[in-house]
């Protein structure tokens, strides 16, 4: 049906071809026929628009209209998920604060302890070297105190030797040897 008058429209249009141009007569006013035919040819012009272009342009708006609908959602979407992470990091930041505050605070308390931990591990070393060196000191005191002894020992060993072959005779030497017995059977008897 549709094809027929568009064959229709393009016969008149061909057989009067004045008309399809719009072309004036000689006349100085217009007549009730070529307004009629601007309407018809008007008229012929929206049935071809509407007959090819209409289903284009509804396809068109409407697969724009869904593609903005789309769109729109995708976005909707978007922005709840970027207000989410907003809103989580904030709460992320706002404790942020908090945590930093509380991590400071616990390592001023763990540096404290660790300075008292090494001063008392110093005082406790400087203590025990302080022992040590006393206990050195005395040794080397007591072992510079046995040598002198010794060797006082051994001088005055040698001096009695001397003096012992220079003075010691046989009356001497029977006393000496007498008291020895005589201490030998004390000790025997009791």
């Amino acid at each position: 049906m549709k094809r027929k008058v568009a064959i229709t429209a393009a016969l008149g249009l061909l057989t009067c071809p004045s008309l399809a141009f719009c072309q004036e007569g000689g006349e100085s006013g217009g007549s009730w026929l070529s307004l009629l035919f601007y309407v018809l040819n008007f008229g012929a012009f929206l049935a071809i628009v509407v007959f090819y272009a209409a289903p284009v342009v509804r396809k068109f708006f409407c697969d724009r209209s869904t593609e903005i609908r789309e769109t729109r959602s995708g976005l909707e979407a978007a922005l709840a998920k970027a207000q989410e992470l907003f809103d989580r990091s904030a709460a992320r930041q706002a404790t942020f604060v908090e945590d930093k505050a509380n991590l400071r605070k616990e390592m001023d308390e763990e540096t404290a302890r660790e300075v008292q931990r090494i001063a008392s591990t110093a005082k406790s070393s400087a203590d025990r070297i302080r022992r040590d060196a006393e206990l050195t000191a005395a040794a080397i005191a007591e072992a510079g105190q046995r040598a002198l002894r010794r060797s006082l020992a051994e001088l005055a060993a040698a001096r009695a030797r001397e003096l012992l072959a220079a003075q010691f005779n046989a009356d001497d030497q029977n006393r000496l040897i007498e008291e020895f017995s005589e201490r030998l059977r004390t000790e025997a008897v009791s």
